[in-house]
This record gives C-alpha cells, structure tokens and sequence, in this order.
C-alpha cells in the first residue's frame, strides 16, 4: 500500500484558464509517473472537506450535523462550495495531460514502454472531469490543457450529454488498450500510484476493473434521460471477464497519518452523528455503527435531530450548549488517523474512496432491479451489504480506530437476516438505495448523486430520513453546484455565457446559474 506525504495546497473554486495554460516553461525530462503522483495527492483535498463535506454534503444527505444542529439555512451551499472545480483544473487535469506530452518527447521505443502509462492516466483523467461535471454540468474538457501545446486559451465547454458519451468512450478505450498485448511495459508502481501500484502483480488488471466500475458508475446517471444506452453500456462492460470482485479491488486512494492531518482542514471535530442514522444502526445492530460514530461520553448512542426546527427547541438548545456533548459524534480517526484522541496521535492509514467494490455490487443490484441486467438482485444486493461492511471494517483496523473491535462473521449474518436488511424483492429498489446510502457514509458527494437518480432515502424508506422543515416549511436540498459567471472581462467570457445558456434552456436547470435548487442535464425529474 503506497503512503502518501502530508502535503499542503491551495485550491480556487473557479478556473483561471490563461493562468493554467500559459506556464512559459516548457517540460523537459520529468517521469510521467511524478506527474501521476501529483494528480493522485490532490484527489483528496482539505479545502473540499472543510467546505464541501463536512459543512454542506454530509448534513445534507443526514450524516452528521453541525455541532449546535442544523442551522435554518444549512441546506445552502457554503460560501466556497465546489472546491472540486479549481481542484480539477489547477491541481489535477494538468499534470494528467503533461503525461501524453512527456511520453510524446520520448524515444519511439520508450514511448512504446509507456503505453499502460498513459491508459491509466487516461481512466483518471475521466473521473476527475465526470466529478466535476457531475454537479456543474457543462464544462470545459476537450478543449481543455491543451494552450501550451498549441491548443486554445478560449476553449468551448462541452454539454454534459456529449460529455458523458466522451468520457465513456476515452474509458473504454483506455481499458482496451490495457487489455492488449504490450511487451516491456514501465508502470506507476507504489512509488507514483497511491492506488493501485502497491500490487506488483495486477496493477494493470486493477486499473482494468476500475476502468470497468467508471463506466457503469456513468451510465448510471443516463438511468432517467436514456435507458437504452444504459442497458448497452452495461451489456458491453459485464461481458468483459474483469470486473471487481472484492474489497481487494476497490478503487482507494490511501495515505499516511499526517496527509488527513487531523487538526487541520481534515478534522471532522465538532461534528455530530446524525439522529436518523444512529437510530437505524442501533435498532438493525449495524457492524459499522462504532466506525462511523463514536459515542458520547458516558457509551451512549445519541444522535443530533437533524430538523432544523427541532435542534431550535429549547431542550435541544440545551443539550447543544453543554460543554460534554452527550451526542455521538463522527468517528474522528476513520476520517484522520492522526487524530489525538487522548493517548496521542494515531499513525494508522488514511482512505478516501473512489469507486469501492461495494458501490459496484449495488450498481449491479440497482440495474438489475431495474430489468437493464438480468443479474440477480438479491445476490448483488446481499454482496454490496457485506462488502460494505468488510469494506469498513478493513479500513477502521488500518485506521487504528483506537479500542477498535473487529467485526466479525456472525455479526454480519445477524445484520444480514434482520428485518428490513434481508432482502425482500418487493421493496429492492428502498432496500438498495437504503443501504448503498450507508456504504457511502465516506463518499457523501456519490450518495448526493444517488439520491438525486433514485429519490431514496426518503422519510418513509427502509432506511427513513427525518423530514427538515424550518418554521414549519419544507427545506428542499441543492442539487447542483451554484455557477458563478466570468467577468466579461475574461478572455473565456463569451464561451461561458453560450454554455449556460444553453444550459439554462433545460426548464429543470432552475432560475439562473446561481440556482443550486436547479438541476443539471443528467438529473431528471
């Protein structure tokens, strides 16, 4: 497993373009793999977890909640929501797309040793645009990077429909080639990818599932504007013999104790554990409930109302006021290993998920249910439950959760023949999103995303989230990045008013950029 440096950036939250293409230093001998390396650190970034997750998407979606509750207005975005944007095109897409360039420069026989290279990089290249466009919609991709190698400094935004039909095929591609025959080839390795490099042995094939995982991942969020390019997607990627087939293939970005710096922008500190969540846990006797949440100070599992109009009453105001919260609260070191929590510092592994092998069997399930597949609901459902919880379970010993009590096999055969947790077939599609909601307690972002595709949890779903109301009113959640336009002074200006405006002829797209209630191309009605 490949440990990551504690390291420390900077990201804005809007892309300058000029500034990013116009670097007059050309490369010289740089290894692809440093350029890889630098793109795979910035995966996970502590300005998007200050801002992002811990204090917009894990309130949103009744993970956590804010130390005195939920605020009234805690279901707007914060002020510097969308670090994923400046993060993509200041610290990732960049060193991604010096790797063509630099093999380019190479002796044909060295290029020819870098071609998995290259198809790796390529696999990430798309996720980290599908990220981005995943709550921004349209953006700028194929036009993108390129200024310094002759391309333009006023590049078009792709539509978010084209996008995704782009980025599949880059991925299929990418996977193809990582499938064919190719003599001598020089990998990333556990020096320069944090991901997969520690497996000497399968680095490729890892990257071949991964890459197979991306495009189901996509296709799903085609499930309500084209079904039958789903069902195509899908019949093509599970006809291919790679696919994820344990936690061992999950794709993870893993790091030392000191990268999620547990007194910096990475503490989850001051957080609670959400009242829904806790409830639920306890009553199923959920093996995750000690990763996830760690109980108040007298062993007790209280969770934080997260009603909004609910943490405002007077008992609860109370509560929030004492200085020994009697609320659980989020499990500092699953989140930063180096948390001190009393005996000293942690130096236990950090993990920041991409796409888990759990998140792939509920896919499966998801499609299934949906008859896209014809592969057996409750297998893969009952696969993603336990892996989810192996998943976890895994990651809390690296974490070296302190007191941490590994899960064991007759626990998860307990959870697993609970009622509401053993699957019923009547009720999949609730029990699916249900429990694919709590596999992506660590990727709140994806579970914002499953719940925009799959309306679940619901107040009334296996899995019940509380109603949030604010002086009596329902408060609806965001659904999209708030896009904030170029001054027309940007050289770029002209290429982003045409962008939004055709996105905002979609009438689900809201009353103008600065909309997060509005809906991107993907998110259907």
């Amino acid at each position: 497993m490949t440990i990551l440096p504690a390291m420390v950036w900077i990201s804005c939250k809007k892309s300058d373009f000029a500034k990013v293409n116009t670097n007059p230093a050309t490369l010289t001998k740089v290894d692809p793999g440093n350029q890889f390396l630098q793109a795979a650190n910035h995966y996970a970034n502590d300005f998007e977890y200050y801002y992002d997750v811990y204090r917009s998407m894990m309130p949103w979606m009744q993970y956590s909640t804010n130390g005195a509750g939920n605020a009234p207005n805690f279901n707007l975005e914060t002020g510097n929501f969308n670090y994923r944007y400046g993060n993509f095109y200041n610290n990732i897409g960049v060193p991604l797309a010096d790797i063509p360039q630099l093999i380019a420069k190479m002796s044909p026989a060295d290029q020819a040793s870098r071609v998995y290279e290259k198809a790796i990089a390529s696999i990430y290249m798309a996720y980290s645009a599908f990220y981005v466009s995943d709550i921004n919609g349209s953006i700028v991709y194929t036009q993108g990077f390129k200024a310094r190698y002759g391309g333009t400094l006023t590049p078009t935004y792709d539509p978010q429909a084209t996008l995704l039909d782009t980025l599949d095929l880059q991925v299929k591609t990418a996977v193809a080639t990582l499938e064919s025959s190719q003599p001598n080839q020089i990998l990333y390795g556990a020096n320069y990818d944090p991901f997969y490099g520690d497996n000497a042995a399968g680095e490729v094939t890892e990257w071949i599932k991964a890459g197979n995982a991306l495009r189901l991942q996509m296709a799903f969020r085609l499930m309500k504007r084209d079904p039958t390019k789903v069902h195509a997607i899908a019949t093509e990627v599970l006809a291919d013999a790679h696919q994820m087939s344990s936690i061992a293939d999950s794709w993870v970005l893993y790091a030392g104790p000191a990268f999620a710096d547990g007194s910096g922008n990475f503490s989850p500190t001051g957080f609670l554990a959400a009242r829904p969540m806790v409830d639920f846990m306890v009553a199923k006797q959920d093996p995750r409930l000690s990763i996830f949440y760690l109980p108040n100070g007298k062993g007790q599992w209280i969770g934080s109302p997260t009603d909004p109009d609910t943490s405002a009453l007077p008992v609860y105001k109370a509560l929030y006021a004492q200085s020994d919260t009697p609320f659980a609260t989020l499990q500092y070191r699953i989140f930063t290993p180096n948390y001190n929590d009393g005996p000293g510092a942690g130096n236990g592994i950090a993990f920041f998920p991409v796409i888990t092998y759990a998140e792939y069997c509920f896919i499966r399930a998801e499609f299934a249910a949906r008859g896209i597949t014809t592969d057996n609901v409750g297998q893969w459902y009952t696969n993603g439950v336990t892996a989810s919880i192996q998943f976890y379970d895994a990651r809390a010993a690296a974490a070296k959760v302190t007191n941490y009590t590994p899960v064991t096999a007759g626990a998860i055969a307990t959870y697993l023949a609970m009622p509401g947790i053993a699957f019923d077939n009547t009720k999949a599609l609730d029990q699916i999103g249900s429990q694919a909601h709590l596999d992506l307690f660590r990727e709140p972002s994806e579970a914002w995303a499953w719940w925009k595709m799959t309306g679940y949890p619901t107040t009334t779903s296996t899995f019940p989230w509380s109603p949030l109301t604010n002086n009596g009113t329902v408060l609806p959640l965001a659904r999209r990045a708030s896009l904030n336009p170029f001054p027309e002074s940007d050289a770029n200006y002209a290429n982003q008013k045409a962008a939004y405006a055709a996105m905002a002829a979609d009438p689900n797209f809201g009353s103008g950029p600065s909309d997060p209630f509005g809906r991107i191309w993907w998110d259907m009605p």
